[in-house]
């Protein structure tokens, strides 16, 4: 996962990512090459891959009871859309923890690092990136995080194989909401750069106004808790990966997941009355027969 891929060069035959299509149409191309659709994707690791959110509050509530503090759930939604040194530094001071912010964030990675070993991946994700990938669609991976924590993440080797480029934040200067990680993202993965080409898949409100600052197409696939009106500015809001639809973006069609069965109620039978009728006259008859065979008692 951790080694930069080179750029994408065009090489025969033609497909999305080898030779995207055209951003003016001309007399030259064919005329598939200018039909408008999507030939990158970028994905945020954070927020749309892995559910690291969820690792990250576990983090924060083991280092807050060893301070013997706890974390208030108002301030699990508002820190939700932060990144971590800014999640880092609220939490220290509404929690009054008796350090600094800057050791606090040294001792939160350091525990985030021991826990992130294997992390759940969002539901749907999988699915959609090999799909992508075996379409020719060029597949980028930004992360907020350094490549030193990427390495602690395994078993994940195949997948993180699919993505054409894996930018981390220790190769940007500024992070989110400023549009650097997409920018130079988009620029490693498109030669030349191609804003209508491209969509990101960000599940947090910076990660959608990055994206917009850069101009791309984003889906946002946000915390449920998190009102709608956090998501105005992306362009689909999504509660899930296996609802999005590749085609709505000029990508090769993805076929839908089979509806599940629906639940076996089990067969409710009426009980026989003739039979039940039978059972109990020929229990009585038994017990009379009983009677009648029981010996008299010996004086």
């Amino acid at each position: 996962m951790c080694e930069p891929k080179s750029r994408i060069k065009a090489t025969p035959p033609r497909c999305l990512r080898c030779c995207p299509p055209c951003c003016n149409p001309c007399l030259c191309c064919p005329p598939e090459c200018c039909k408008p659709c999507t030939a990158y994707c970028i994905f945020d690791l954070e927020s749309a891959v892995f559910d690291t959110r969820q690792i990250y509050q576990r983090a924060c509530r083991e280092l807050l009871a060893s301070y013997n503090k706890t974390l208030p759930e108002e301030l699990i939604l508002r820190s939700a859309p932060m990144e971590t040194q800014e999640m880092a530094e609220l939490i220290c001071r509404k929690c009054k923890l008796p350090i600094a912010w800057e050791n606090f964030l040294i001792q939160l990675n350091e525990h985030t690092c021991e826990l992130i070993g294997n992390p759940p991946m969002m539901e749907g994700v999988e699915r959609l990136v090999t799909h992508l990938h075996e379409n020719c669609i060029g597949l980028g991976l930004i992360t907020g995080s350094s490549r030193e924590i990427c390495k602690k993440i395994r078993g994940r080797e195949e997948f993180f194989g699919l993505f054409d480029l894996v930018l981390c934040a220790d190769e940007y200067n500024r992070p989110k909401p400023e549009p650097d990680c997409y920018l130079i993202a988009m620029r490693r993965l498109c030669d030349p750069p191609c804003a209508e080409c491209c969509l990101a898949f960000d599940g947090t409100t910076k990660g959608v106004q990055a994206a917009k600052e850069a101009r791309l197409k984003v889906i946002m696939l946000p915390e449920p808790e998190l009102p709608c009106c956090w998501s105005e500015l992306a362009t689909q809001r999504l509660e899930s990966l296996i609802e999005f639809n590749p085609e709505e973006f000029g990508m090769p069609y993805l076929e839908p997941l089979p509806e599940p069965p629906p639940p076996v109620t089990p067969e409710y039978s009426e009980p026989d009355h003739m039979e039940y009728s039978d059972a109990i006259a020929n229990a009585q008859d038994d017990e009379e027969a009983a009677e009648d065979n029981e010996e008299p008692p010996v004086d």
